[in-house]
């Protein structure tokens, strides 16, 4: 495809010599006279670069490349500038004006053609590697969509409980994950925070919530379930990759049933005594080694009580002054709002996240679940 060039010099001798020798090495060439009328040609349609001559009557050089590169849609064209010597305080003029290489006037027209040819050769891997940013672009707010198409409904109730749910991506793909069904008449609820963000991670949210649909059975223990779901995740994963995961399974009996992967504890609510306790495990990661085993637990809860499980995003906020997000503050949230419907308590729960003025160097990817009991 032939390059087109916009050749822009006050002094029409100059520019029909610039014009013969770039036509000669086919390229396309348009000229003017004037910098306002150089720019509105680029404007019309951009060229693949702007010679530009420095000394110019009204709009001079300098003022012609700074309005190119601020320009949004002309910033990419390089500009090479004509002037009449070599003087170093031109040049830096130049340069910091926007232009991107410089020609003296009266040079070999080879040392011309050489200049705009790497300033092209310049600009085509930038324009490849631009195309490959739109394309990796899209292609990841593709699986964003999918991704976000395997997180369940924001709100889910069945006689037994009622659940809320948040999902907040710190990055377009994100390493969090949650998911909650009814299967056998057992509920289940899962949570995991894969490493690393991005395709990767979001690959491997997919492969775990397809393997806890299939393998779910009331008939087995989750300890040991965890521990399949473990050797599975080693053998798909890269060798980098690993995973902390909470699974929980309740029957219509308020019986409560768990098994924990490393994962941060979680925070139970209990409405007969007014109180909230804290409960963590400690168990090995899942899927950074095979053959791992994992502790199942049992619970009792009751009508009014409420369940909040959380991915580790949520207590790694941290404010500029050091300040980070503590897990009692939504403690404090569940007994002060023991009285009221589930949809009060998480929005009081993610108002007082998102408040939270956290530093984008402290920020990750959060999921959290609450879960009220009937």
């Amino acid at each position: 495809m032939t390059e087109r060039i916009v050749v822009i010099d006050d002094n029409a001798n100059d520019l029909q010599v610039i014009r013969r020798v770039l036509e000669r090495n086919r390229y396309a060439v348009q000229t003017a006279t004037s910098g306002e009328d150089g720019i509105a040609l680029g404007a019309r349609i951009p060229p693949d670069a702007f010679i530009v001559d420095y000394r110019m009557p009204g709009m001079d050089g300098l003022e012609v490349a700074r309005r190119i590169k601020s320009d949004p849609q002309l910033q990419t064209i390089p500009v090479l500038m004509l002037t009449g010597a070599d003087a170093a305080r031109t040049i830096a003029e130049g340069l910091n004006a926007g232009a991107d290489d410089f020609v003296t006037k009266g040079s070999e027209n080879e040392v011309l053609l050489a200049r705009l040819r790497a300033l092209l050769r310049v600009k085509r891997y930038q324009d490849q590697l631009r195309e490959l940013n739109q394309q990796i672009t899209r292609d990841l707010q593709i699986a964003r969509r999918v991704q976000e198409a395997l997180v369940p409904s924001g709100a889910f109730r069945v006689p037994c409980l009622e659940i809320r749910s948040a999902y907040i991506p710190s990055e377009t793909l994100s390493g969090d994950f949650y998911d909650y069904f009814v299967h056998d008449n057992m509920m289940y609820l899962f949570v995991a925070d894969v490493s690393g963000h991005g395709l990767p991670a979001a690959i491997l949210v997919s492969l775990l919530k397809s393997y806890i649909h299939t393998e779910a059975d009331p008939n087995t223990r989750l300890s040991d379930l965890m521990s399949r779901l473990n050797d599975f995740l080693f053998s798909v994963s890269l060798p980098t990759q690993y995973a902390t995961a909470q699974l929980f399974r309740i029957d219509t009996s308020g019986n409560l049933c768990y098994a924990n992967a490393a994962h941060p504890g979680f925070l139970l609510f209990q409405r007969q005594c007014g109180k909230t306790t804290f409960l963590e495990d400690p168990s090995p990661l899942l899927g950074a080694m095979p053959k791992m085993a994992y502790d199942e637990r049992a619970l009792k809860v009751a009508s009014g009580d409420t369940l909040f499980i959380y991915t580790d995003g949520l207590t790694d906020r941290r404010t500029a002054n050091g300040e980070f997000y503590s897990i009692d503050r939504v403690a404090n949230l569940l007994e002060n709002n023991r009285d009221a419907e589930l949809n009060t308590i998480y929005d009081a729960i993610y108002s007082d996240v998102s408040q939270f003025s956290a530093t984008d160097e402290f920020k990750d990817d959060i999921a959290f679940i609450v879960t009220r009991f009937h």
